[in-house]
This record gives structure tokens, sequence and C-alpha cells, in this order.
């Protein structure tokens, strides 16, 4: 009888040498796990409506504590083409204009999706960089960092920049004559670029 040329110990080292090479096959095929630091580019262009006021909702403490502090509210409404698609804009800040030199906002900015699942917040400070023109037009330009995020933006981090133009008054209604409260209204416009934190992306 021949014996077979294989011997069991042959066997046993084909047999762990093709595990072991399943194995690497497995890791190597694996979806990459996103690194927990990584992160992506972030930019749009953000177009809204803007009414400025020193006349408040009820219950609006945010606008309140505003004006009682001489400053303007102001919410602007509007959309955002961005890296992350298009996204409805909300910003709710107060202009102080006792800011040296052109005056300061503080407040927040949000941004939904079309399904109102996904929404980013960020906590938004800027600037008036400089007084304005004649015919009403002025640059302003400022921080985001992002405060909370819900739907597929739970988790998020990330910071952005951005500069901004403000058109002139479309009406401007003082009651009964200045100096008395007033509102306002205009148009914005902004460019954000930054960065977010890709464990968002899920």
């Amino acid at each position: 009888m021949l014996r077979s040329p294989v011997s069991k110990r042959n066997l046993s080292l084909i047999s762990t040498g093709l595990m072991l090479a399943s194995a690497v096959m497995t890791v190597a095929l694996r979806p990459r796990t996103v690194q927990a630091d990584e992160r992506v580019p972030f930019k749009g262009t953000l177009t809204a409506q803007f009414t400025g006021s020193q006349y408040c909702a009820s219950g609006d403490t945010n606008c309140t504590t505003c004006v009682s502090n001489s400053g303007l509210y102001i919410e602007a409404q509007g959309i955002a083409d961005t890296s992350l698609g298009q996204l409805f804009v909300k910003v709710l800040k107060c202009f102080d204009p006792t800011q040296p030199p052109y005056g300061t906002y503080a407040g927040t900015l949000n941004m939904a999706a079309p399904n109102g699942n996904d929404a980013l917040t960020w906590a938004y400070s800027g600037k008036n960089d400089n007084g304005g023109d004649f015919y009403g037009f002025g640059p302003f330009s400022g921080k985001l960092t992002i405060k909370a995020g819900t739907g597929k933006f739970e988790g998020s981090r990330g910071i952005a920049t951005f500069t901004a133009a403000s058109g002139p008054s479309i009406a401007a209604t003082a009651y009964p004559a200045p100096p008395s409260p007033f509102s306002m209204q205009g148009m914005a416009f902004y460019y954000v670029q930054g960065t977010i934190d890709q464990r968002a992306q899920r």
C-alpha cells in the first residue's frame, strides 16, 4: 500500500493557513470604521429675509432680554444650499449697537432638512465689519459652533465661519415716531465654510 505524501501534520498546517487567510479577507472586506477625529468639509450659501424689531412676542424671553438691554432682536429665515444638501435656515440673534466699533451679534442658527428630522443648531456670534454704505448695504462676519444635532446629525461637532452682507431695509416703521421702538426688514446673504465631525454622517 502506498503512503499518502501529505501527512497529518501537513494537513493541519494547510488547514490553519486557510483559516488565517479567510480571517484576513474578512477584515479587509469589512466596511471601514470612521475614526472619531475624522472631519469632513462643510460649506454653503444662504439667502434669508430678516426682520429686526424692538417689539417681542409674548413669552419670548430671548427677545425681551435683548430689547431690555437696548438691543435689536433679529429673526431671519431662508434656504441654504450646502454640501449637506438643501436646508431650511432660521437665525435668531440680538444686535448690540453699543459694542465697538460697529456692533455685534449673538444668537443661534438652525439648519433643518426638508424631512424635519435632521437638523443642526449652531451658536452664532458675529460683528458688523463696517458701518455700511450710503444705500444701506453692509458686510458682517462671524463664527458658528454646533451646539446640538437631531436625526442623522445627532452627536455632531463642528465649527464654521461666515461672511455675509445685508441688503437695504425694505421698510422701517417707528411707533409712534422716532426715537420710539421700531421694526425693519431686509435681505441677508451668507457664505459659510468649516468642518463637521464625520461621526454625524450615518
